[in-house]
């Protein structure tokens, strides 16, 4: 009975494991927290708007390659939830550096 409790709560209706979903969320935070801070930076001509550039297309090379394996809403649900929270970690970079 306990293990197939804790089937359900690994995989969700699409088939994915929590893994793969929560892989996907942190994606989302790790692109657009970079974006985020990157346009700021660029904003303000500061020249680490460079290495956080080429640290950005390195994630997003990795991204693609794998991204489009992710189906149903919950990947969906969870790359726009990771890219939110990108988006405030961005822009709270953007104060604190």
């Amino acid at each position: 009975m306990a293990t197939y409790h804790f089937q359900m709560l690994t995989h969700c209706h699409a088939g994915q494991t929590m893994t793969a979903l929560i892989d996907i969320y942190l994606r989302g935070v790790a692109i657009v927290t970079l974006v985020s801070w990157n346009t700021t930076l660029l904003a303000e001509a500061r020249p680490l708007a460079i290495v956080v550039a080429t640290v950005l297309s390195g994630v997003w090379w990795l991204n693609a390659r794998s991204a489009s394996r992710a189906e149903g809403w919950q990947a969906m649900a969870c790359y726009a939830l990771g890219a939110g929270t990108g988006t405030a970690l961005g822009l709270w970079l953007s104060a604190a550096i």
